[in-house]
């Protein structure tokens, strides 16, 4: 019996530095364009190898999920913007998980708060407060199909955070 496993990834930290661009436009800060790579880097050196990213049309979750890209490019089988994942509901984040194509082992999701928290949370045994910025879950389910992927058979087996990774 195989498993299925995906990761919701919450794009890097953001600038706020000009107020006159659209939330959808906002680029990444300094700290964020150090932290994507180095979490794409640290989701590999854990084995946890993405061959599809699907992302939020922002800007700053485009471009956390091109630092997967990069890492992965040997990998990656499929790369879309979903507008879903900026505006969506929870609803609307399962229907793209179980609309998934069974090729993919191993799916990446890169969005925002506060859907990403209340999402994972809907997985997690422990509620966390907050997925932090740059925040990578990693759900596992027991199905064999997408389309039977829901919250009853689905679990978070872990979560990465830039700050506590580079702790360990």
């Amino acid at each position: 019996m195989s498993v299925k496993q995906l990761l919701l990834v919450r794009h890097a930290k953001s600038s706020w530095s000009n107020p006159s661009l659209e939330d959808i436009d906002r680029p990444l800060n300094k700290r964020g364009l150090r932290d994507a790579p180095y979490m794409a880097a640290y989701c590999r050196s854990q084995d946890l190898v993405v061959d599809a990213l699907i992302s939020s049309p922002a800007n700053r979750a485009y471009t956390t999920a091109s630092y997967f890209q990069t890492e992965f490019q040997n990998e990656i089988q499929y790369f879309e913007k979903e507008t879903d994942l900026y505006f969506g509901s929870e609803t609307d984040w399962m229907h793209l998980i179980n609309e998934l194509d069974e090729a993919y082992k191993l799916p990446a999701f890169f969005s925002h708060n506060p859907t990403i928290t209340y999402f994972s949370n809907m997985f997690a045994k422990e509620p966390l407060a907050n997925v932090v910025t740059c925040g990578v879950i990693h759900l596992v389910s027991s199905v064999e199909k997408w389309k039977d992927l829901d919250y009853s058979n689905t679990y978070v087996r872990n979560f990465y955070f830039p700050k506590v990774v580079r702790e360990l």
